[in-house]
């Protein structure tokens, strides 16, 4: 039979391994390694599903649980903070129950209960005191989220993050479907070989090829995913991409025209050498007004910056070529995507223009894209569905 610890209650445990569930489904588990001093020694003491070990081995996300082997903690953690966060919604419309059980020991149950708009909520408390372990059960919400919650507790974000974003590109013009045959807009570069899109820069224009190929790469050491939403003249945004989202199915291609061909050479990550890229390829029919590709960091894949890893879009259209890097990207490593440009399908050839749109710090949904009457795409940060990639354990 289990016990039940109260909100500001505690009990002593054996100190032997830990297991932490929280019920129902879809709620994120995340754990704060902290000194004595009531604060982490760095971003790598957050443990959370970019970043599912703590750097002792001793905590650990299993799935849906947390796994904590009390006798391999540093000695210099004095305190494991149990946190819970949602993606939408809040705490206030969930039956949250918690369970804490030793190994061949006694369960505990933790009541959670007061909550309302948070978003966040510390569930417990596992700290030392006198040579010995116990756990409390704590039941404080965090209306700022998770990012509020880790600031709290010392994780750094080296400088701010941009500004949710709402960007409408390219400028002004006809609508690309239908169209006659038209001049390119005012202030569009016409292009020959190899160009690299410079902030402030005008947009590119391309004669366009058969097969236009979308190359995303960064320096090994952690990994990204590429994906890309590809804007139709009907107004549907279809999304092409190896793992799912909330309500959208993995989906590497699009009919013939967009293919993902995924990873293309990863490198010795281990050491922090190599190189690598995932392609995505295009065919500009009429159909496709524009195409949005998108870099992501996901589960598996470890924190790190935009711009410790470089990463930077290539559009190869024959034998022409623009790049756009990542190199105004702030050096947080808790913002996880970034749309670097986009691709137009034009009546006068290939349109691509530099947008490098960063989402907010913990943001695990994707971009929106609308196609408005004037045949602007606005790409909107953070509007769109939740990765699910997360929930991947290979």
């Amino acid at each position: 039979m289990s016990r039940v610890i109260s909100k500001g209650g505690n009990v002593a445990v054996a100190g032997g391994p830990l297991r932490i569930t929280a019920a129902p489904a879809g709620i994120d588990l995340t754990v704060l390694c902290l000194r004595a001093d009531g604060k982490v020694r760095g971003d790598d003491d957050f443990v959370f599903y970019n970043q599912p070990v703590s750097p002792d081995g001793a905590v650990r996300l299993a799935g849906a649980a947390i796994e904590i082997d009390l006798p391999r903690v540093a000695a210099s953690t004095d305190r494991l903070v149990v946190a819970a966060s949602v993606d939408t919604g809040s705490f206030g419309g969930i039956a949250l129950n918690v369970a804490i059980a030793e190994r061949d020991g006694e369960t505990y149950d933790l009541p959670i209960t007061g909550l309302g708009t948070e978003t966040t909520v510390v569930l417990a408390e596992v700290y030392r005191r006198t040579g010995a372990w116990k756990i409390r059960n704590v039941g404080q919400g965090y209306a700022s989220g998770l990012a509020g919650l880790a600031t709290d507790f010392g994780i750094t974000v080296d400088d701010d993050a941009p500004a949710p974003a709402q960007v409408a590109a390219p400028p002004p013009g006809p609508a690309p479907y239908p169209p006659p045959t038209t001049p390119p807009a005012p202030g569009v570069n016409f292009a020959k070989g190899a160009v690299t899109l410079t902030k402030g820069a005008p947009p590119v224009l391309l004669e366009k090829a058969p097969l236009v190929r979308l190359r995303v790469a960064w320096a090994s050491g952690t990994d990204y995913e590429a994906y890309a939403l590809v804007v139709l003249a009907d107004g549907n945004i279809v999304h092409v991409a190896t793992f799912p989202a909330a309500g959208i199915p993995a989906n590497p291609r699009y009919g013939d025209l967009v293919r993902h061909l995924g990873d293309r050479g990863r490198g010795d990550i281990q050491r922090g050498g190599g190189h690598t890229e995932e392609i995505i390829e295009v065919r500009l029919a009429p159909e496709i007004v524009a195409v949005i590709p998108v870099a992501y960091s996901a589960i598996n894949n470890g924190t790190g910056s935009f711009h410790k890893y470089r990463v930077t879009l290539s559009i190869e259209n024959g034998a022409d070529s623009v790049s756009i890097a990542a190199d105004q990207a702030k050096k947080s490593s808790w913002i996880f995507t970034c749309v670097p440009g986009i691709v137009y399908n034009r009546p006068e050839g290939v349109l691509i223009e530099r947008l490098e749109l960063y989402s907010r710090r913990f943001s695990e949904h994707r971009p929106a894209a609308v196609l408005q009457p004037d045949g602007r795409v606005e790409v909107r940060m953070d509007k769109g569905p939740v990765n699910q990639f997360k929930a991947d354990n290979t």
